[in-house]
């Protein structure tokens, strides 16, 4: 179809939108080599989606789009003339909004962060998931078991609203059998299954943020499967997980599974792209906007089962093969999508006792990497925002939810989460406690958030599907990839004068070190370039000894510094 002899007062169809919002903004952007990249890939991205409707947009195209749909014309159609009228009255808020994906922060060389095994991840502070709204939105998801009624044909359905209360997709709950499963592990499966809504919370949240992770980093079979163990989970739960006399409980396991077999119940329809904005009041038939084709949000694959080593009876499932769908992957595996660090403190946090910890903590990671990019991060938050994000129970009263939130404020604080927060302004204590108190006041002010320094710097980095996969099919290419960093290794050897013998580390050494030169430990963490909290757990001797890329830098600054005075 030929867009340019498109009618200038015919109303655009949203699977047309974004072709003619780049094809009009060209025109206005074109003059300014700041935003010449953008346009170049924006037009093969439209290529893209013309092609495949269900190709996902770049974060870039994707704000152009919504500055249109929802920042000048929310709920409206839209017009070419309109789009184009508003490119050139609003050409200084436009390019304010598409600056921080032309900014040479988003331009720095990618930084590889390949993983060896599960313990690398440990070793991390931080794991990362996608920017994407849907995606965000699909993993708040399965934290909001009150969204889902069941429908008059006995379907437990629920809809998928993003913060402007703008429906962006459903979600069903289909409890279906297992293909191809022994009696034995379908029963047990079904038992799983079973308890899909009762399994739907914070906790879960932290297996959609996992699962999703693991698969892009670690290897996979032919059938795009990895292998997930319910250990794994419990690991980045317990603090103490690195001790060799952690203990893991059996019914703990079993509970990880049950969540587990909740995400792959969970059947959902998006829109197809984030852009298409419908307005929930106007929808009088479902089937006119398509919320007809469902794909799980995971699938499994073969299931591993544990054995009473006395009866020999079936107890559960301990591990099994998993991966996204369709719908999910293409957030996961796209080499336009963006990905932001969370904070791995969020799968320490009880999901019965500190709820509001984890809420917020992927809050503020999540909305850390935006204003980064925006070099908003200073900007403060709306006392309501962050009470609508927590979603404290109807039961407390104003005082109670004040003390609450203030509390998770400090909690984050004191955890290393947040690095200071106040309000603005000072609050009033005159007006607390009178009638509507909460609504006509507190609500209204702003509080400040900084985040960590390291938070920031990880957030600074460039990080995409290509830094982050991990390719390892064989043994063979470990062998081969060991081989050949030990002959590059050799080959740096020969042009040095002088070949420094090994230097035998410790814990010990390296506090005696921290000491003497007057360091944190933080600041040493910073030096060595390992994460604070894999130091601290090695200066206290929770790890036997550090990762082979750990013990490296270790070496080399305990080298260094011992040839300081």
């Amino acid at each position: 179809m030929d867009y340019q002899s498109f009618p200038e007062r015919m109303i655009i169809r949203q699977q047309v939108l974004p072709v003619i919002i780049v094809d009009e903004v060209s025109t206005v952007l074109q003059t300014n080599g700041q935003f010449q990249p953008l346009l170049e890939q924006w037009l093969i991205e439209v290529q893209l989606y013309m092609k495949n409707p269900t190709y996902v947009l770049s974060e870039s195209l994707q704000a152009l789009c919504q500055f249109f749909t929802e920042s000048l014309y929310p709920n409206q159609p839209l017009t070419k003339l309109m789009i184009r009228m508003a490119a050139h009255n609003y050409i200084d808020s436009l390019l304010a909004e598409l600056e921080p994906f032309t900014m040479p922060l988003l331009q720095q060389p990618a930084e590889h962060m390949q993983l060896e095994s599960f313990e690398d991840v440990i070793e991390q502070d931080y794991i990362y998931g996608s920017m994407n709204s849907d995606y965000q939105l699909m993993r708040d998801l399965v934290t909001q078991k009150k969204q889902f009624v069941e429908t008059s044909e006995g379907v437990l359905e629920a809809t998928i609203e993003d913060n402007k209360g703008n429906v962006r997709g459903k979600a069903e709950v289909r409890p279906t059998e297992m293909e191809v499963m022994p009696n034995e592990k379908q029963k047990i499966w079904l038992s799983l299954v079973e308890s899909t809504i009762s399994s739907l919370d914070e906790w879960t949240a932290d297996l959609f943020d996992l699962i999703s992770y693991l698969w892009i980093i670690q290897p996979k079979d032919d059938d795009g499967y990895i292998k997930f163990h319910s250990d794994q989970a419990l690991k980045l739960r317990f603090a103490d997980a690195m001790k060799e006399e952690f203990y893991i409980r059996e019914k703990e396991r079993f509970s990880i599974m049950r969540r587990v077999a909740a995400l792959s119940s969970i059947w959902v329809s998006m829109r197809g792209d984030s852009v298409t904005v419908i307005d929930a009041e106007k929808i009088s038939d479902e089937q006119e906007y398509d919320f007809t084709t469902f794909s799980r949000m995971f699938e499994i694959g073969t299931l591993d089962m544990a054995y009473d080593k006395r009866t020999k009876e079936a107890k559960g499932i301990y591990s099994l093969q998993i991966r996204p769908s369709a719908l999910l992957s293409q957030y996961l595996n796209n080499e336009q999508q963006a990905f932001g660090a969370l904070d791995l403190k969020v799968f320490q946090y009880s999901h019965f006792t500190h709820r509001e910890h984890k809420r917020l903590t992927r809050y503020l990671n999540y909305h850390w990497k935006i204003r980064t990019m925006k070099r908003s991060i200073s900007q403060p938050y709306r006392v309501q925002t962050l009470l609508d994000v927590i979603d404290f129970p109807a039961s407390y009263n104003g005082i109670q939810i004040r003390d609450r939130l203030e509390t998770v404020l400090d909690d984050l604080q004191n955890d290393g989460i947040v690095k200071v927060w106040h309000y603005t302004t000072p609050i009033d204590e005159d007006k607390v406690g009178k009638r509507f108190w909460v609504q006509k006041y507190w609500s209204r002010l702003s509080i400040v958030i900084v985040p960590p320094d390291d938070i920031l710097h990880e957030h600074s980095k460039k990080v995409s599907i290509e830094t982050l996969a991990f390719i390892a099919p064989s043994n063979a290419t470990d062998d081969l990839i060991e081989e050949a960093t030990f002959t590059e290794v050799q080959e740096q050897l020969t042009l040095d004068v002088e070949v420094e013998e090994p230097v035998e580390i410790s814990p010990e050494l390296v506090a005696s070190l921290i000491e003497k030169h007057a360091l944190t430990i933080r600041k040493a963490a910073g030096e060595i370039g390992m994460a604070h909290s894999s130091l601290l757990r090695y200066l206290n001797k929770q790890n036997k000894r550090a990762n082979k890329k750990n013990q490296q830098k270790l070496e080399e600054w305990v080298a260094c510094k011992q040839r300081q005075p």
